[in-house]
């Protein structure tokens, strides 16, 4: 049974009794008035037509009343109307009754509701995303998505408040959602995740077990199904990773490595940051300091900076705050002075509530005027108090989860060039900030482009006549003394082999990836060059193309 089956079974079962009284009510006055005779105007006796009987009993039920027509009742008759007026009133103020407590009924306004996502996800012919949990981090990342119109988004999540309040951004495209437990099978179907159109799926909840469970049922409905997750336990990447999630979201590593490429050198912290919203521009807050640290952390999120500053040979002391000594250790400086914060050099309160963190940077800058703060943060609303503060280094976890999975979905190969570039030294670093700073500028757009009919139609067609080279359409295109603001920061081939920075007499090739930085006019020279065969032409012989001559 479909959706609008059982919809309407559910109305029918609901509204059984009042339609069966309410019909009553209408069919047996309808049947009197058809037997009880009248008199004509001759004193013959008459009787009503059936449908003369229907008409008298419909203006009568409703309270309307035109009168007695086609000819005066009798006497009989009118004992007739009169009963009608008393049955079929009560019968339909209860009948309406019945219709209003349905309405407000939750199981029916959800069955409807229901109906509605489905009938609005079935119609999606766009490539879309569906987003399972509006958080923080999941408003962040639909903000992303929507902005650039690739994927069409549909959200599940059970708080009415959160559908509400994304129902209340006014979205355009609108975005479908509904209000339900996204771990039920039911729901994932009726959010299109079997459909072609279905591309991603991404679990953002703070929950990993739940996380875990959608992840399950999305691989086993959708095989072909590309699954983002998040996580924060220990093995729960790990464990996402053995069910055939695509891609483990886990904050605390990233944070992690973002500190490991800061001690190693600011330009490749620098370089991360920008790939994950930032500027490119080595600030002094990029810098990190070198002597002793204290890490205010627990769990998983204090091990792995104690892996960090291990491997990065930092001294440190390592303090387990929790809520149940939240009062002691943000009040007493003795336990800060004992743990030698006049002498550190930087501290990092990371523990999972914003009040404990915001009271720890507000003792250690007390202690310690000079020393480096880095500070997680758990909810975004308290930005602007960490601010205040002076902390140097704020890892805001929901945003940090959501231009991870952005990249993940809109420029995959922005992994594989921090991985690429992370192996070489502090001088490669500088010289690539540079490079694109000199060529770009310091907050450029980064763009990931293949080369098809798709996106470059005219010059994946002219690579079957000739190759063509990174610099031929770069390098002063049309002969007039001006590059194009584009770097090129990777090429990845259709084999997977992944080219880190090509050279600009790379020759390209079908169905390769491109990773650029660039600006928007100059992206709109590029994208004008290799879709259009005579722009394309002229840009790599220098002349215009004539049209016999021309190789398409």
């Amino acid at each position: 049974m479909n959706s609008n089956e059982a919809s309407l079974w559910l109305f029918l079962r609901k509204m059984r009794t009042p339609l069966i009284i309410l019909n009553l009510a209408h069919a047996i006055p309808v049947i009197l008035l058809t037997l009880v005779p009248g008199t004509g105007d001759n004193g013959q006796p008459l009787h009503l037509s059936f449908f003369d009987a229907m008409y008298v009993v419909a203006y009568t039920a409703t309270t309307i009343g035109f009168g007695e027509i086609p000819y005066a009742f009798s006497y009989a008759q009118r004992i007739v109307v009169f009963l009608t007026i008393y049955a079929t009133v009560p019968a339909w103020i209860y009948a309406l009754g019945s219709i209003i407590a349905l309405l407000q009924d939750k199981t029916f306004t959800y069955a409807l509701k229901i109906n509605a996502f489905r009938r609005k996800v079935k119609h999606l012919r766009q490539d879309f995303i569906i987003v399972c949990g509006y958080t923080d981090a999941g408003k962040l990342l639909i903000d992303r998505i929507n902005k650039d119109n690739l994927y069409r988004i549909v959200v599940i999540d059970k708080s009415i408040e959160k559908i509400e309040s994304l129902q209340s951004e006014l979205y355009l495209p609108s975005i479908p959602a509904i209000v339900a437990d996204a771990s039920m099978t039911d729901v994932l179907k009726s959010s299109g995740i079997e459909s072609p159109h279905c591309k991603f799926l991404v679990s953002l909840f703070d929950d990993d077990q739940l996380n875990m469970k959608i992840s399950v049922r999305a691989r086993i409905l959708n095989q072909n199904l590309k699954i983002i997750a998040r996580s924060g336990i220990r093995h729960g990447g790990e464990n996402l990773s053995n069910i055939g999630v695509n891609h483990v979201i886990d904050a605390f590593s990233i944070i992690s490595k973002r500190i490991d490429f800061a001690l190693r050198s600011p330009y490749l912290f620098n370089l991360l940051s920008w790939i994950q919203g930032g500027n490119l521009h080595v600030s002094k807050s990029d810098i990190l300091p070198r002597g002793k640290y204290i890490v205010c952390s627990k769990g998983r999120f204090g091990k792995t900076l104690q892996n960090t500053l291990d491997n990065n040979h930092i001294a440190y002391t390592y303090l387990d705050i929790n809520k149940e000594t939240h009062e002691k250790v943000s009040s007493d400086q003795d336990f800060f002075i004992e743990s030698g914060i006049k002498d550190a050099s930087c501290i990092i309160a990371g523990t999972n509530d914003d009040a404990i963190n915001l009271s720890i940077i507000a003792t250690a800058r007390s202690l310690n005027p000079d020393i480096f703060v880095i500070v997680r943060e758990n909810e975004l609303e308290e930005r602007s108090l960490f601010s205040n503060l002076r902390a140097d280094k704020i890892f805001v976890l929901d945003q940090i989860a959501a231009l991870d999975g952005y990249n993940y979905i809109d420029r995959p190969m922005t992994f594989k060039f921090i991985d690429e570039i992370s192996k070489f030294d502090n001088e490669m670093f500088v010289d690539t900030l540079l490079s694109i700073t000199k060529r770009v500028n310091k907050r450029p757009a980064l763009l990931e482009m293949e080369i098809d009919e798709q996106h470059m139609y005219a010059l994946s067609r002219y690579l079957n006549e000739a190759p063509v080279t990174i610099e031929q359409l770069l390098n002063n295109p049309y002969r007039d003394g001006e590059d194009l603001e584009i770097v090129i920061l990777g090429l990845e081939r259709e084999n997977g082999a992944f080219i880190l920075l090509p050279q600009g007499d790379t020759l390209l090739q079908h169905n390769d990836h491109l990773l650029f930085a660039t600006t928007r006019p100059s992206l709109d020279r590029f994208q004008t060059i290799v879709n259009h065969y005579y722009e394309l032409y002229f840009v790599i012989h220098g002349v215009e193309a004539r049209r016999l001559k021309f190789p398409f």
